[in-house]
């Protein structure tokens, strides 16, 4: 089935849509890398998804879809863990994604990006000494 036609089916009803206060319309599918309920970014339209999550011990888990084993759900996706350096991090998932889906470069190194700000930890501001 084609990718446009999926998207015509689940646009309106899905369980993955999230509805805001303001109109916007958000969307907790996986594979979808800035939530936004879209056909550009929906990760069950396109056969192509990236998907990047948090892993244990300040680790990334980058999920990619596999399109010639579309019919067998176990082996539709393949995940790789890094905990390489955020630098090398980034320039290995833009290598991946260039060659893999380009129109998504910028929203999976925008996600890579919030997924480590979110791993570090918060250093406690100092109580002021009373004299």
């Amino acid at each position: 089935m084609s990718s446009q036609l999926v998207w015509q089916l689940v646009k309106n009803y899905n369980s993955f849509m999230v509805k805001g206060l303001n109109g916007s319309t958000f969307s907790t599918e996986p594979g979808n890398l800035f939530n936004k309920h879209s056909y550009k970014y929906s990760g069950l339209a396109n056969e192509k998804t990236v998907h990047i999550e948090a892993g244990d011990d300040m680790a990334v888990t980058v999920t990619k879809s596999r399109t010639k084993n579309a019919q067998k759900p176990a082996a539709a996706r393949h995940s790789t863990t890094s905990k390489k350096h955020v630098r090398r991090q980034a320039t290995s998932l833009g290598k991946e994604v260039q060659h893999f889906r380009p129109d998504l470069k910028a929203a999976a190194l925008a996600r890579l990006s919030a997924v480590n700000k979110s791993q570090r930890t918060k250093r406690g501001s100092k109580a002021a000494k009373s004299s």
